[in-house]
């Protein structure tokens, strides 16, 4: 019996709790309802909260990322005449640009050969390389050729928190072509080593920035490629041309057979 009362209570206990609980929250979701109505507060759609978290991710813009080179006419060309080409077309791609969409990313001249790595919306960097590949252009009046070593079309983010450019002081070198085998790790690891400095880069603000970038060969050496390498690079039968880039990007199935 005593056993049966305590169960009593408890069953009893239970039910009324659970009774007035639900009808507090029932009464207070109208109250608080008609609270939101009274102050006419939007609520946002499930739609709305993901286009805002991925708005602070910072995943909205899809970003293409090429990293491209090229050897100059003269092997004594240290690229300075390269990026006040390659400057001019960024800013003129973006000052074009009626969604004021922006290109990170970096131009490396040295000595016979530059290297770059270019990072933005898809139609701001395939405008900068047409006219970097168009004929008769500046660009092609100093490149004896011109590549594209990689493009990713749809890359997890920046890994520049701005466009530069900066003049290399190293010695110049012959080009050592690499076999078909090794042009698969050098790329990817000129790509990585040049996007970890960019990481560096963001990473601070723009006066420190300038700083990092004035003193990239001393500091971040390792993050640099060597001119030898470049010059293999462009040299080498298995990497793509800008031309054989452009043939690709615009007619797929022709080029791969389909």
């Amino acid at each position: 019996r005593k056993v049966s009362e305590m169960g009593d209570t408890t069953t009893l206990s239970k039910a009324s709790l659970e009774g007035d609980t639900t009808t507090v929250g029932n009464q207070d979701s109208v109250q608080m309802g008609e609270s939101m109505e009274m102050l006419d507060i939007p609520r946002l759609s499930l739609l709305d909260v993901v286009m805002k978290r991925a708005e602070e991710l910072n995943l909205l813009e899809k970003i293409q990322r090429v990293v491209i080179a090229g050897k100059f006419k003269k092997p004594t060309d240290n690229g300075e005449a390269m990026r006040g080409v390659m400057d001019g077309v960024v800013r003129q791609v973006v000052n074009q640009d009626e969604d004021g969409g922006e290109i990170t990313g970096i131009l490396l001249g040295m000595a016979g050969c530059f290297l770059a790595i270019l990072e933005g919306p898809q139609r701001l960097v395939i405008g900068a390389l047409r006219q970097l590949q168009e004929s008769g252009g500046q660009a092609q009046e100093l490149l004896a050729s011109s590549h594209c070593l990689s493009s990713i079309q749809d890359a997890p983010g920046r890994s520049f928190p701005c466009y530069a450019s900066r003049i290399l002081q190293l010695p110049k070198a012959e080009g050592v072509v690499p076999d078909k085998d090794a042009i698969v790790t050098l790329i990817p690891d000129i790509s990585m080593n040049l996007q970890r400095f960019g990481m560096e880069l963001s990473k601070v603000g723009e006066d420190e920035r300038e700083r990092l970038l004035d003193a990239m060969q001393r500091k971040h050496g390792q993050h640099l490629p060597r001119v030898e390498d470049v010059l293999g690079l462009c040299g080498s039968p298995h990497v793509m041309t800008l031309e054989e880039f452009f043939d690709l990007y615009y007619s797929p199935n022709q080029c791969l057979g389909g």
